[in-house]
């Protein structure tokens, strides 16, 4: 399904019944209400262990493949806000700008949370899910794998293949495309 129990459709499972932003309990038959819940779990950041990347995000305890990781969230804005804002950004080496639909870009720059920290892998531990919760589009991350405690979380960011621009540079990353080699991005400048 994707979209969360609501508590006015869905009667029958108990959904929102627990406290937000504590453990499960044992009135709620369902857990399909993590975001409207805020029931993400404790995330760190520190160091990433991609060259050149900066900061990264990790789990502090461990996961198991479907656990709720946390909300990707911050400020809507229209895709062509996010074309402006994408230029700054890459100038600036860094963007947290995040395609919610065709329309709509979540841009957690100044009003995200610790998940912005979440760096490129092409062999990503966490996945985005777009939900749907109470009729809003959110985006939630959930382990596609089990994941120990301290480890970085990292997510397929959807690169294409077919860009290759000299004024684009992204960091090193274990698993790139040839586009992202960082010498000669900085050779042609």
């Amino acid at each position: 399904a994707k979209r969360e129990c609501d508590p006015d459709l869905c009667r029958s499972c108990g959904a929102c019944t627990d406290q937000p932003n504590a453990p499960a309990g044992d009135r709620q038959r369902c857990r399909n209400d993590n975001i409207s819940m805020k029931r993400g779990v404790r995330l760190l950041v520190g160091e990433s262990s991609v060259e050149g990347a900066g900061l990264g995000l990790f789990t502090q305890y461990q996961l198991l493949k479907g656990d709720f990781v946390d909300e990707y969230v911050g400020e809507i804005i229209s895709q062509e806000e996010a074309e402006r804002r994408g230029v700054v950004y890459d100038r600036q080496n860094m963007s947290y700008l995040f395609n919610l639909c065709s329309d709509f870009s979540v841009d957690a720059t100044v009003k995200g949370k610790k998940t912005r920290y979440a760096n490129h892998s092409d062999d990503p531990n966490i996945e985005p899910r777009l939900i749907r919760v109470n009729g809003d589009s959110r985006i939630g991350f959930y382990a596609v794998k089990d994941i120990g405690p301290e480890e970085e979380l990292f997510f397929d960011y959807g690169y294409s293949t077919e860009i290759d621009n000299d004024q684009l540079f992204k960091p090193n990353h274990a698993h790139k495309f040839h586009w992202m080699d960082s010498n000669k991005k900085r050779n042609n400048s």
